[in-house]
């Protein structure tokens, strides 16, 4: 019984890995501002935070999730015209801190995040 187990639980495994990896495949073609919205959501607490605040755990881990899905340059524009537009809805976003917040988390992008940042001068991995 304890077999069955082991292989159903294989089979589940190779299954969810082959899943992800088509949804991958699907969200490397096409970026969605979506899910970039979703990935940044952790992050608005300390964009909009007191000072002293610093960027906590789920932030840093969405923001990588995010810079390892905007794979191509295509994808990093459409991530970066995705900040650009949700940043005008925020009037309370410190630009500062989230022009900084990619190296707080010990991350690399290709552009600074501001509300005048130009989309279409974002280049390949920095």
């Amino acid at each position: 019984m304890s077999i069955t187990r082991s292989a159903s639980s294989g089979a589940l495994a190779v299954l969810l890995l082959a899943l992800a990896a088509a949804t991958r495949g699907a969200s490397a073609a096409a970026l969605q501002c979506g899910q970039v919205t979703q990935l940044m959501a952790p992050c608005m607490p300390y964009l909009t935070g007191a000072p002293g605040m610093t960027p906590y755990g789920i932030c840093c881990n969405s923001l990588g999730v995010l810079n390892q899905l905007a794979a191509t340059t295509a994808d990093r524009v459409a991530a970066c015209n995705c900040v650009k537009a949700a940043a005008g809805g925020f009037p309370a976003v410190d630009f500062a801190r989230a022009a900084g917040l990619p190296a707080a988390c010990g991350l690399s992008i290709s552009f600074t995040i501001s509300p005048n940042m130009d989309c279409n001068q974002v280049t390949e991995e920095p």
